[in-house]
């Protein structure tokens, strides 16, 4: 078996396939921002879920106070208010979680996934507003 330079094969495929470095950099850019995108967007899901971990919390130690006030509760009324407390905070909870996540949704659809790179915005060409219709070459004879 004959010993081979993995190393130089690698390099002639690179120089054989891989782009020029003008259209490199603009590669590398756009891979740049799209992995930057990724983990911008993994932030904000994170703290979605963060805050509605959160708020479960707080909802369920409200759910025992309210539950424990109840059973202590000498009157209705004062039943009927542990209760109401409880639920205005619930629903307050809610509107949170529905607050939270139309945020999240126009946060990721304010910034587009991929840009065009400086370099590319600088190196594509001008292209003209005004087309003409394409001929046919071919003509009919009949």
């Amino acid at each position: 078996m004959e010993n081979v330079d993995l190393t130089e094969q690698w390099r002639s495929m690179q120089r054989m396939f891989l782009p020029t470095s003008a259209i490199s950099a603009s590669l590398k850019e756009n891979a740049r921002n799209f992995w930057e995108i990724q983990d911008k967007l993994l932030n904000n899901m994170q703290a979605v879920a963060n805050g509605w971990f959160n708020r479960r919390h707080v909802g369920t130690n409200a759910a025992r106070e309210a539950a424990e006030r109840m059973c202590t509760t000498d009157t209705l009324v004062d039943f009927g208010q542990a209760y109401q407390n409880w639920a205005r905070g619930a629903f307050e909870r809610v509107i949170e979680d529905c607050q939270q996540q139309i945020t999240a949704v126009s946060d990721a659809l304010a910034s587009p996934p991929l840009a065009p790179s400086v370099g590319e915005k600088e190196t594509e060409p001008a292209r003209s507003e005004t087309r003409t219709p394409a001929r046919s070459k071919a003509t009919y004879q009949g």
